[in-house]
């Protein structure tokens, strides 16, 4: 290492992302394809696993939980292990002095090669037309007839955007990418059309030529001062001036000649993963604000998901590349390998922002996911973090289950797919004594990969679920608990793994402060998964703090509503607003929980919150309904010991008199 303040002249693992990325060797397009490329080179004694290799970007180390200095002060990019540099240099084609530069400067370097590659050619328009990109309302189509007319008399071809396509802004974007030049009608009656000024400010970001012709005073001060070239007709002869204006802007334009097109051979898209690349959001409005609320989504979205374990997301920096080109999703889906798409667009108008979102599947072209939120812009950030988590929540079980439907692909990693299953069927399969499918995949997971992490992290959670819903007795206790610190070892920063600890000191039992502490971490990682919302606010409400378990475990709801999750989040804000003392609100919520039927802590909580209503036959009926029901000490222990630490001892005596009515001794 030439300067151990830098990363010049190692391998990191910021170099390697980047040469991922930019696809320097086609054939590598993950870190599965290059697991098994390296295993090719290095042979069956120095084989290496996708997880051997995710260790590598990994702060601690993967196996001892010792946390490691990054080369970069500021970067999250850590040193590759010098014995596997040759095996890496022959599967990118580099030599030693390739590594010389810097991260930032060798990451700028593989963008631009990328950026070469990935450019289109500008289709050719005839040779004695201009192509002319012209926006208007609507309404002003007739208005603008003649104006149009004298526009294809000076070799104009006249592009117009599609009314009727399901992304509008960036339609534009890619027509703009095509055209000479572009012309903007403002409205003849002075309103204003977030899409017109936004067509502008791409077009000036683009370096297109684009006027804006206004019809009255404010359309042509907002123009003004937003630095557009504008122009207010002259209502006798305004066509011919048009056309001259729009002649000198395009004669004084600078060349946009873009490279040749890429000729390298197509990637296969990533299988071992959901895969998702998300294009940068298109600010519509052209206000500042927006621009930085579009760029702040695009960043956030991107981290978010790529810290969902399900999902391979494509770097935001990569994606930089398309910021002011937007191909078509065919092209993007040959140059990136991904199954999944994301786009969406800001506008914002009257103290107002509206964010619009929708995921493509790469292969079809078919919309799988569409959402738009409209919120009030009072803080920039505050509408930047609301919009991410709700973006984040609703998409992680929706993609989770569509490819579930996918099926196993041949090119998939099979612990990694068993993982993915059962952590499925944890969630949907009815709530059982015992998670029999759930624990099945797990074991084979692991049975594949012993070191697998995320393989022993879902058997101890399906342990732990069993002996919590009674299926399993306390003899599991220690093969949940050696299971779960396996894989808190191995990816001790893993949201899955720290649930899998949070979970089992939940059921060991001990301080209720412990698997607080795991959860919350899990939150802080993955702040979009509403499990561990849910799961943090049921811990708060029963350590005391009642009234802020509800607000998270409500917060938890409305992150990702409806989905296959909901019975659990139902149980645990039931049992919230029984410590917050919201007893009418804890049955109309429990009773909700219809799979979770056979559950006994689902009818000892209805009777509970029946009893303190004064409603002691309806109490002792809930009690009935538990199915197969553990001995008295139990739940003698659970009520006294365990729930609702802060509600009154007596309250409680007095409950668990009613057992015996109830046939429970």
């Amino acid at each position: 290492m030439t300067d151990t303040e830098t990363s010049a002249g190692v391998f990191t693992t910021q170099k390697l992302q980047a040469l991922l990325d930019c696809r320097r060797n086609p054939d590598v397009p993950s870190r599965a394809a290059l697991a098994e490329a390296v295993t090719a080179i290095s042979g069956a004694d120095e084989s290496i696993t996708v997880h051997g290799i995710d260790a590598w970007f990994k702060r601690y180390d993967s196996n001892y939980g010792i946390e490691k200095q990054s080369l970069e002060r500021g970067r999250r990019t850590y040193p590759i292990p010098g014995g596997r540099w040759a095996a890496l240099l022959e599967v990118f084609d580099l030599s030693m002095d390739d590594l010389a530069p810097r991260d930032p400067d060798f990451r700028r370097w593989c963008f631009e090669a990328r950026r070469a590659q990935v450019a289109k050619p500008k289709p050719k328009a005839p040779e004695h037309q201009r192509p002319l990109l012209v926006v208007h309302t609507a309404a002003d189509a007739r208005a603008l007839a003649s104006t149009l007319r004298t526009l294809e008399a000076a070799d104009y071809a006249l592009i117009r955007p599609e009314a009727d396509t399901a992304d509008p802004e960036a339609e534009i974007v890619r027509q703009l990418n095509a055209v000479q030049a572009a012309i903007v009608f403002t409205p003849l009656d002075g309103s204003e059309d977030p899409l017109l000024f936004g067509t502008l400010e791409h077009a000036r970001r683009l370096g297109v030529p684009a006027l804006c012709v206004c019809h009255d005073g404010p359309c042509l001060e907002r123009a003004i001062d937003a630095g557009f070239d504008v122009l207010l007709p002259d209502p006798e002869g305004g066509d011919d001036e048009i056309a001259a204006r729009l002649s000198t802007l395009t004669q004084r334009a600078p060349s946009r000649a873009r490279p040749p097109a890429p000729s390298w051979t197509r990637p296969e898209p990533v299988t071992d993963r959901p895969s998702i690349a998300v294009l940068p959001f298109v600010n519509l409005g052209g206000e500042d604000g927006n621009g930085l609320l579009a760029d702040g989504l695009t960043e956030d979205i991107t981290t978010l998901l790529s810290r969902i374990p399900e999902f391979f997301v494509i770097a935001n920096s990569t994606m930089q590349v398309y910021r002011d080109d937007a191909p078509d999703v065919a092209t993007l889906r040959e140059h990136l390998g991904v199954r999944y798409l994301m786009k969406g667009s800001v506008r914002g108008a009257g103290g107002k922002v509206r964010v619009s979102v929708e995921l493509v599947d790469a292969k079809t072209g078919a919309s799988v996911f569409a959402r738009r939120f409209d919120r009030a812009l009072d803080d920039l950030f505050e509408v930047q973090d609301d919009v991410t988590l709700a973006v984040c929540a609703q998409l992680e079980p929706k993609l989770r289950l569509d490819d579930m439907a996918y099926g196993a692909r041949a090119a998939s990693l099979p612990a990694w797919r068993l993982w993915q299953e059962g952590w499925h069927w944890l969630f949907v399969d009815a709530p059982e004594p015992v998670p029999k499918r759930a624990l099945d995949r797990f074991e084979q997971a692991i049975a594949l990969e012993s070191d697998y992490a995320l393989g022993h992290a879902g058997k101890a959670i399906a342990l732990s679920t069993g002996m919590l819903w009674g299926g399993l007795g306390p003899e599991r206790m220690v093969e949940a608990k050696d299971h779960a610190e396996t894989a808190y070892k191995l990816l001790p920063e893993n949201p899955v793994a720290l649930y899998a600890m949070a979970l089992i000191t939940f059921v060991e039992p001990v301080s209720l402060t412990v698997p607080l502490e795991f959860v919350e971490r899990a939150v802080e990682l993955e702040p979009s998964n509403p499990m561990y919302h849910g799961v943090a606010g049921y811990l708060v409400a029963n350590l005391g703090d009642a009234q802020r378990g509800v607000d998270q475990c409500l917060h938890a709801m409305r992150l990702s509503p409806k989905d296959s999750r909901e019975p659990f989040l139902c149980y645990m804000l039931g049992a919230s607003y029984i410590a917050n003392e919201q007893y009418e609100l804890a049955i109309e919520t429990m009773t909700r929980c219809r799979r979770f039927s056979e559950v006994d802590f689902i009818w000892l909580m209805i009777a509970y919150a029946h009893a303190q209503l004064g409603e002691v036959d309806r109490a002792i009926a809930s009690l009935k309904r538990i199915e197969t029901p553990r001995p008295y000490r139990f739940y003698r222990f659970a009520v006294q010991e365990s729930l609702w630490l802060k509600l009154p001892p007596l309250d409680k005596q007095n409950f668990l008199r009613l057992f015996e009515h109830a046939g429970i001794t």
